[in-house]
């Protein structure tokens, strides 16, 4: 019997192998976890059940320095005990030990070259029983890129399966699709043509564990997929008792069936079987004027393919047109022309094909008798292809196709300024500017009357710039127009002109005189009383060119981009329409040459307006400075702005502080007279106080304005963009945002902001920037 005492010790003895064990277990654990820690690299493992006896774990060897693996397994959450030791690169075991109704457990350790363990994959749980295994599989092949795949489980079962899929002469297998539970169907679309391919599936219930595959792992179930079908089959007449078909071949068959029905037929029936490699076949029919259907098919030794479209052909003879020709116009469009050798057709039918299409198509459509097309929908540098063909509505009649012709739309750049010269009441000249160097050659084409056809009347050598027609009619409305035509296929075309005999009277006494280094006033007589207007040409070495036109009865013209220095040949012309009289007398002028002054380098963005106001006189000043920094005077600003805009007029008067003897008296009066400035109660202007930038801008405003052209007027509040905006006087401020408004003149950016500064002075240079662009203003505006 054991006392009290005993039963004490051997209660505490009891407990204290528990907790022997127990820290035991724990610490066994927190090695697995250090070392599991340890371990840099991973593997999954993936179980494939065969049976509810049979499982095959399988990991990756991502390791290079292993011992061993050693293959772990638990039943229903117990204890992990090893099931397999692997030698090194050994990744896959098979457990013939497993029963159903048993969740099994499995992980996978490994040993380094160091001898630490540690757990090398996650663990995966697997019941054997809850796996099924597909029972059967039929694949259905549906055309040359379809495949469709059925297939069953055991007592009706349903699972989530994977499809794997090979080519045949290939061992590879690649899974093509995984569906979910209850869908037994999947149509393969990725496949090619005419080619055997073997499939296999099987159940999973998670990413890594799946069955075995059915029929088997290694040749699965096979279909061949079709060849595809022919294309482009065309047919048309070539009697009426022979029918031509054409098609484009494929690849791999070993023979053509053609199929014909005809209208009183209710099935097809086979008319040939032709071989390899065949595209056209020529079938004797019974029937005039009869619609016929065909068919085709192509065959291997194992496949067929589809039928192509079905065909209706009418045994009616159409002539084909010929003599296609495209033709690039300009790079924008490509011509098409053809002869029509049919005289009962309904219509043509334009079949285009472009670089990036490998087959022609149907494009458009033209009525009866065309014989020309223009295709607008081109893309540049791009070769197009096209041919025609005849057709009768409605009747499934066709003729054969014409030739092939292309075009590549390459710009050819076009003749130019095409008119003429009526030498005699028999001949005229023609006359453009060849703006090409890569023209073959020209066409003169010639038509009478806008609806009527062109047609070539001479073909010239490259770079010919005229032609003289001595073939002329004075009854009929005569058009020309010059085609310029390169190596390949592109042309392009000219400005058409219309011919008239009843030409305008030439201008006579024309003459020149210099305005400023870049400006030349033309004059000349109105000698014609039909004229339109009249075209201003310049010549400075070989060719004249038209610089400006004006209208009718208007005598004088003012050019305004002559070169400073250089000569330049004027003359005019009167035009009616298309039509241009003879040149007037030619006059050759010279402008004068730059006034220069030597002290503008600091102020280059004054420089062109300077010269330009100094070729016109409105400077004093015969040396070499002109002081552009120098504060300008009231008196000489009103001299700058009234000789720059040429209101000079004598005017007489005075004022306190303004006699006859004053410098720039002339001008001061006549800026006096048309209110430009004006005196104060005391009668006095105040001539050789200095100008400010508030008052200049306000005087130009009113100068622009008496002479006709005044700047748009603008809202004051648009001056709130100048910090300083406060500082202009009520009375300023609409000419100011005028001014402002037309950019001439313009804030100064100081510390981040812009400043207007109305109360600065003005200097020379700025002065005459002022005048300037008051002086484009008013030329630009008249």
């Amino acid at each position: 019997m054991i006392s009290n005492r005993g039963k004490k010790y051997h209660k505490f003895k009891h407990i204290s192998k528990l907790a022997i064990m127990l820290a035991v277990a724990i610490l066994m654990q927190s090695l697995v976890v250090l070392n599991t820690a340890a371990g840099t690299v991973k593997s999954n493992i993936t179980a494939l059940i065969h049976n509810i006896n049979v499982v095959t774990l399988t990991w990756n060897d991502y390791l290079t320095n292993e011992i061993n693996y050693y293959l772990e397994r638990s039943v229903d959450g117990g204890i992990f005990s090893i099931v397999s030791y692997s030698a090194a690169n050994l990744t896959t075991f098979t457990d013939s030990s497993v029963q159903p109704g048993h969740i099994y457990t499995y992980r996978v350790k490994v040993m380094d070259s160091t001898y630490t363990t540690y757990v090398y994959t996650d663990e995966i749980s697997i019941r054997t029983d809850e796996i099924v295994k597909p029972d059967s599989l039929t694949p259905t092949t549906v055309s040359s890129n379809q495949i469709d795949l059925k297939w069953t489980y055991p007592d009706g079962k349903i699972s989530n399966t994977i499809i794997e899929r090979r080519m045949e002469g290939s061992t590879s297998w690649s899974e093509v699709a995984r569906v979910a539970a209850g869908q037994n169907t999947y149509s393969d679309k990725a496949i090619a043509a005419g080619i055997k391919y073997y499939y296999k599936v099987r159940s999973y219930s998670m990413e890594y564990i799946k069955s075995s595959a059915y029929p088997d792992e290694y040749d699965g179930s096979s279909a061949v997929s079709m060849l595809p079908k022919p294309s482009n089959l065309s047919g048309f007449a070539l009697s009426g008792y022979k029918i031509q078909l054409k098609w484009q071949d494929i690849s791999f068959e070993t023979a053509y069936i053609i199929e014909r029905r005809a209208s009183n037929e209710g099935a097809f029936i086979e008319v040939a079987v032709l071989p390899q490699n065949t595209t056209s076949y020529i079938d004797n029919v019974t029937h005039e004027n009869s619609i016929y259907s065909y068919r085709i098919k192509a065959l291997t030794g194992v496949t067929g393919s589809e039928y192509s479209d079905v065909l209706n052909v009418a045994s009616t003879y159409l002539k084909p047109p010929s003599w296609l020709t495209a033709v690039s116009v300009d790079g924008k469009k490509i011509s098409l022309s053809w002869q029509d050798l049919t005289i009962n057709e309904t219509g043509f039918e334009i079949w285009r094909k472009a670089p990036t299409e490998t087959d022609y198509t149907l494009y458009d459509t033209m009525g009866r008798n065309a014989n020309s097309y223009i295709d607008l929908n081109v893309s540049p540098q791009t070769n197009y292809s096209y041919k025609v063909r005849a057709k009768i509505n409605d009747n499934e009649v066709y003729s054969d196709f014409s030739n092939e012709s292309g075009a590549l739309t390459t710009p050819l750049s076009p003749p130019a300024n095409l008119s003429f010269n009526v030498i005699s009441k028999t001949e005229v000249e023609l006359t453009w500017d060849d703006t090409s160097s890569m023209e073959a050659g020209y066409i003169v084409e010639k038509k009478f009357g806008l609806l009527s056809q062109w047609y070539q009347i001479s073909q010239l050598e490259p770079n010919t710039t005229k032609y003289n027609d001595k073939w002329i009619s004075s009854t009929e409305p005569t058009f020309y127009r010059i085609k310029a035509f390169d190596r390949s296929t592109a042309v392009s075309y000219s400005n058409e002109v219309q011919l008239s005999l009843d030409a305008p009277e030439a201008p006579g006494n024309l003459q020149t005189s210099v305005i400023s280094t870049n400006d030349v006033k033309l004059t000349w007589n109105d000698n014609s009383s039909t004229e339109e207007g009249f075209i201003i040409e310049a010549k400075q070495l070989y060719l004249f060119r038209e610089i400006g036109r004006v209208d009718s009865n208007v005598t004088t013209f003012i050019y305004h981009d002559a070169i400073p220095g250089k000569t330049m040949t004027y003359r005019i012309r009167a035009v009616k329409g298309l039509v241009q009289s003879n040149p007037s007398n030619e006059v050759v002028t010279a402008t004068s040459v730059n006034n220069t002054y030597s002290d503008l380098g600091s102020v280059s963005w004054a420089v062109e307006a300077i010269n330009n106001l100094a070729s016109r006189n409105v400077f004093e000043s015969n040396s070499n400075r002109f002081n552009p920094k120098q504060s300008i005077s009231r008196g000489e600003y009103c001299a700058i702005i009234v000789r720059s805009l040429g209101m000079e007029k004598a005017v007489a008067g005075r004022f306190v502080d303004v006699t006859a003897k004053h410098k720039y008296y002339k001008e001061i009066m006549a800026a006096e007279y048309f209110g430009i400035i004006s005196k104060d109660k005391n009668n006095k202007i105040y001539p050789d106080k200095l100008i400010t930038r508030e008052q200049a801008a306000v005087m130009l405003a009113l100068a622009l304005k008496i002479k006709g052209t005044p700047l748009p007027q603008k809202d004051s509040s648009t001056l709130k963009q100048f910090a300083d905006f406060n500082s202009i006087s009520d009375s300023s401020s609409r000419n100011i945002a005028a001014v402002c408004g037309a950019g001439i003149i313009s804030g100064r950016k100081i510390n981040g902001r812009v400043y207007l500064q109305p109360s600065n002075n003005v200097t020379r240079a700025e002065a005459a920037l002022l005048a300037y662009k008051g002086l484009i203003y008013n030329q630009g505006n008249q």
